[in-house]
């Protein structure tokens, strides 16, 4: 035990000296995350009235979602906010994200990101990927016919359309593992002690 207590001590030292040149642990390099899911077929564009929510349903299979893209524009820059939100079942909100009309791509789709709060989804579950503005907006999301997502249906008219989207998952854990995983790289001596400490 006490020779656990001395090589613990004597990681923590030689880390007080070399992490500040690394920057700190947590802080150094952003991942950009995991890429979940995605439909990125976006030959087609809709028109989302306002009052009415607007549904793609996705199959998660990540841990914590942390970001959720879709390909979007405005026509009206008087439009109302638009909110996306994360739903299950269809009403039931777990975590959303509005953007103002200045925040969306004018008169263009392109692919946007609504930074939502991050949230534990259960694996092998469908969600819903929802965008909501009130009446008097105009905004398109892009998509296309011939099912492009077969794990799971949208709100469309049409049964075979599927709205263009992507959900970013597991971020922050990706982040933090990347980080230590190339400090324990350039210091192998504090891996070293960590196998004798851990006794693997």
């Amino acid at each position: 035990m006490m020779k656990k207590i001395c090589i613990l001590v004597m990681m923590l030292m030689i880390s007080a000296v070399v992490l500040p040149s690394v920057g700190g642990m947590s802080v150094v390099k952003m991942s950009p995350g995991v890429t979940d899911q995605e439909q990125t077929d976006t030959t087609e564009q809709h028109f989302i009235a306002g009052g009415i929510k607007h549904s793609q349903e996705f199959l998660n299979l990540g841990k914590t979602i942390e970001e959720v893209q879709v390909h979007i524009g405005h026509y009206y820059g008087g439009s109302p906010d638009l909110t996306l939100s994360i739903e299950r079942p269809l009403g039931n909100v777990i975590t959303s994200k509005t953007l103002t009309v200045a925040e969306i791509p004018d008169h263009a789709q392109k692919w946007t990101t609504f930074d939502v709060p991050d949230e534990r989804l259960d694996q092998n579950t469908k969600y819903y990927i929802v965008l909501y503005s009130d009446i008097g907006s105009e905004y398109v999301w892009s998509g296309a016919h011939g099912d492009p997502y077969p794990a799971g249906g949208s709100s469309h008219p049409d049964i075979d359309w599927d709205y263009a989207f992507r959900t970013i998952v597991d971020k922050s854990r990706a982040r933090t593992y990347n980080v230590f995983f190339e400090f324990l790289q350039d210091y192998p001596i504090l891996f070293q002690l960590l196998q004798r400490l851990l006794d693997f």
